[in-house]
């Protein structure tokens, strides 16, 4: 009778280790499958080119005056 007791207690234990493996290995499937979408997708960010600068001239400088503004000014 003792037997029987402790036979179902192992069976019961090795479902709970089973399914809790099995979370394990869904979770950390999940989790990968974010991650690398999420690193795909900043690789193709990466690849966009930035825009031009809004200037066109190569040899324009500008001033900061003292005041709120920025003059741009050619050479």
């Amino acid at each position: 009778m003792l037997n029987g007791i402790v036979l179902t207690n192992i069976i019961q234990l090795y479902y709970m280790i089973r399914s809790m493996y099995g979370i394990y290995i869904s979770y950390q499937f999940i989790a990968w499958m974010i991650t690398s979408i999420y690193s795909g997708f900043c690789w193709i960010l990466y690849y966009i080119p930035n825009p031009p600068l809004q200037i066109g001239y190569k040899d324009a400088y500008y001033e900061i005056d003292n005041g709120d503004y920025i003059e741009v000014k050619r050479k």
